[in-house]
């Protein structure tokens, strides 16, 4: 009976770790072309995250961020990884890096609040680009917080967009579409397609 009691308390415990907490996100998409013939598009992403440590002890965890390729959006490349403004024993690097992302390990220290910024660029080839937004369910809890904003090339025709947008600035170039989320819990990732 007690190795059936100790069988049941050791998920519990495992899932009782201290982890940090997600708090939310701004996240700047951009689409262009680098001539008006290119059949080649530039997709960048840029993301400044908000992790918390509300704990007594610091944290150090791996945190997997998953980037689509295939054979028309190539391997995240030009990556860079910072944190704003961090405090002592703040510290953030990147641990690995392959075709369907890359991990970073996290430090924080305890009580403390860190933005983190991440950007990185997929050459497209095709007439979709994708951002994996679903991976924020796995927190635990709906993402208090997301702003989205996706600039568009002139010379690129929107067909479909995973979310309906809240609102467009459409300038001479680029056209601005802006998402603005509480309580946020995605049911899909962030999908545009284009002619």
């Amino acid at each position: 009976m007690k190795a059936l009691f100790l069988i049941f308390l050791l998920p519990l415990a495992l899932f009782a770790q201290a982890q940090f907490s997600f708090e939310g996100e701004v996240l700047q998409f951009s689409l262009t072309r680098g001539s008006a013939t290119a059949d080649t598009l530039l997709w960048s992403v840029t993301g400044d995250y908000y992790f918390s440590n509300m704990h007594e002890a610091p944290l150090s965890r791996v945190i997997w961020f998953p980037v689509p390729s295939d054979a028309t959006m190539d391997k995240a490349e030009i990556l860079e990884l910072c944190l704003i403004e961090p405090s002592d024993s703040m510290w953030v690097e990147l641990v690995n890096h392959t075709d369907q992302g890359f991990s970073f390990r996290l430090d924080l220290p305890p009580a403390s609040f860190a933005k983190l910024r991440l950007h990185y660029t997929q050459k497209i080839s095709g007439k979709e680009a994708r951002y994996v937004l679903l991976t924020a369910n796995s927190w635990g809890r709906s993402l208090p917080t997301s702003e989205i904003t996706l600039d568009l090339d002139s010379t690129i025709e929107p067909v479909y967009l995973s979310y309906a947008h809240d609102a467009v600035r459409k300038n001479d170039k680029p056209y601005s579409y802006f998402w603005s989320f509480t309580d946020f819990v995605p049911d899909e990732d962030f999908v545009i397609r284009f002619k």
